[in-house]
């Protein structure tokens, strides 16, 4: 069984009933996509209305089954849950799903033999089930955090974070602070600038923005193909510093080119490492700073007791405002599992002490991805880093290795060189928590998906690596013109099922390359 029926969730489900696995998915909402839906239920981390997605549509889908034609590139919230809903039932797992399903409990069955799943169900209460495998799909934005500032208990200011926050419209001819500046904040902020008397975002730290498009309007992710993407992993793994730089510059030259009138009052810079932190995706948010409708504020110092007041790191104080708005993230919730099922319960005392954890906490997974006290029945997808910045890419390769894993066709290693493995992911992180605070745990990026693919055995490190063999050379002799577009083409996930392996080959993939590439596919 697998726990929450999102972009992870529906595919996890469809993966493991494509190899044979009974597999149904437990969901608390009423509907299938997860966060992409739209809802009014401010205990329930939604988008926005406006939200349309930081990645291109080409690039960020399942590996066999495209986004319709008619959605534009940057698929809206909405167009992305109609996308999971129309996945779900054309793989025919809709009626696997249970909906209206609060999972409350995961724990060891008495006999230490199955997981004993407890939970509320809406329409006949609580009730136990017992499984033999468990996939954790429920996502990284389940648990809001809220920074703690002086004074905020006893503030006359609207206090809410974004995950409360569904409609600007709330805020309308208001003052308003967003505190933060992720994706979410410089959407939350262009948003009620619109509607607001006045709109502040306020950040301790600097970002590098980028839009979604270039200047002739096609996505900037066109851009990196799987060749660039390749060789920059590979800098990356050998020379994580130099390549931390490089990547650096060249996001700031390129911002700088784009807005040459980019004001220091704005405090965009610096920006923490960009190991840390992703680049900004916004196409808003610089017009908005030159326009006014939105200012750049300090880090709060305090709210001033008993007022409308908040005072900022740099001495100013604003007055009369109607709303503080934390847009400061989430974190994976691991309540619900027992000591045994939760893979933070372990000792991490370095990792709790760094200044930088800010209640992140470090989940010991094997790749990222299986419990390493019980690798053959308990997995988590969603609260490690991907190789990839597309969600579905991630979670799509992550469920089939998954699968292929459980299905006993890719043998893991010793229980003492998956520790060693852990041990070693640890001490990475750790690393790269001493110069700032993470959004998510990672591992490298080129390691993983190498990881994956073997996993699955999808043949593309065969084909697509380095290692030029021989399957490879016939490959590229007899398809060039498509090896020329996997390489140097969109880099799109139909790749993962091109090839015949132990997962499920997709016998339109080769038409969906060209296709998206805006070639005539002739067989």
């Amino acid at each position: 069984m697998r726990l929450d029926i999102g972009i992870a969730g529906v595919g996890t489900v469809k993966n493991l009933r494509e190899e044979g696995f009974d597999a149904i998915g437990f969901e608390r909402s009423d509907w299938v996509g997860g966060l992409w839906q739209w809802s009014t239920d401010t205990s329930q981390t939604t988008v926005l209305q406006s939200t349309r997605t930081n990645i291109s549509k080409q690039r960020s889908c399942y590996q066999d089954y495209p986004f319709p034609e008619n959605v534009p590139n940057y698929p809206s919230g909405e167009d992305v849950a109609k996308y999971i809903q129309s996945y779900a039932d054309h793989f025919g797992v809709s009626e696997h799903f249970r909906l209206g399903a609060s999972i409350e409990r995961v724990e060891r069955s008495g006999d230490e033999k199955q997981w004993l799943i407890r939970f509320n169900d809406k329409k006949s209460g609580p009730r136990t089930e017992l499984f033999d495998k468990v996939v954790v799909t429920t996502g990284a934005y389940c648990q809001a955090f809220t920074p703690k500032y002086p004074g905020i208990g006893e503030t006359k200011i609207r206090v809410l974070h974004s995950q409360n926050f569904k409609e600007p419209n709330d805020f309308a001819g208001k003052r308003v602070v967003v505190v933060g500046f992720s994706n979410t904040a410089a959407d939350a902020a262009t948003d009620l600038s619109k509607v607001t008397t006045q709109t502040y975002i306020s950040h301790r730290t600097g970002a590098r923005i980028i839009t979604r498009t270039m200047n002739k309007g096609k996505p900037m992710d066109w851009k990196a193909s799987r060749r660039i993407t390749s060789l920059s992993q590979k800098v990356n793994a050998r020379f994580p510093n130099l390549a931390a730089k490089m990547g650096s510059w060249f996001l700031e030259r390129m911002m700088k080119k784009q807005w040459p009138f980019i004001q220091p009052a704005w405090n965009l810079s610096p920006a923490p490492p960009i190991a840390n932190k992703s680049p900004l995706i916004n196409d808003e948010i610089i017009s908005c700073l030159r326009a006014g409708t939105v200012k750049s504020a300090r880090d709060i110092r305090r709210f001033i007791p008993d007022s409308k007041s908040l005072e900022f790191t740099d001495g100013v104080t604003l007055t009369d405002i109607d709303g503080v708005i934390f847009c400061t993230g989430y974190y994976f919730d691991w309540s619900i599992f027992a000591s045994e099922a939760d893979p933070t319960a372990f000792a991490a005392t370095e990792w709790d002490a760094s200044p930088h954890q800010n209640g992140l906490r470090f989940p010991r997974l094997y790749q990222g991805l299986l419990s390493s006290r019980f690798p053959e029945s308990l997995a988590f997808i969603g609260p490690v880093r991907g190789f990839s910045g597309s969600a579905f890419a991630n979670y799509d390769l992550w469920s089939q290795a998954v699968a292929q894993i459980w299905k006993g066709n890719y043998p893991l290693p010793s229980r003492a060189e998956m520790n060693a493995w852990c041990d070693r992911n640890y001490k990475s992180n750790l690393a790269q928590l001493q110069d700032w605070h993470l959004q998510k745990v990672g591992l490298i990026p080129q390691e993983l998906e190498h990881w994956l693919n073997d996993a699955a055995g999808n043949g593309v490190n065969e084909i697509l690596g380095s290692s030029w063999s021989w399957a490879a050379w016939k490959f590229w002799w007899n398809n060039r013109a498509l090896y020329k577009l996997i390489m140097t083409g969109i880099d799109t996930p139909f790749p993962y099922r091109l090839f015949e392996g132990r997962r499920k080959k997709w016998d339109g993939a080769a038409e969906a390359i060209y296709k998206v590439n805006g070639k005539k596919y002739v067989k």
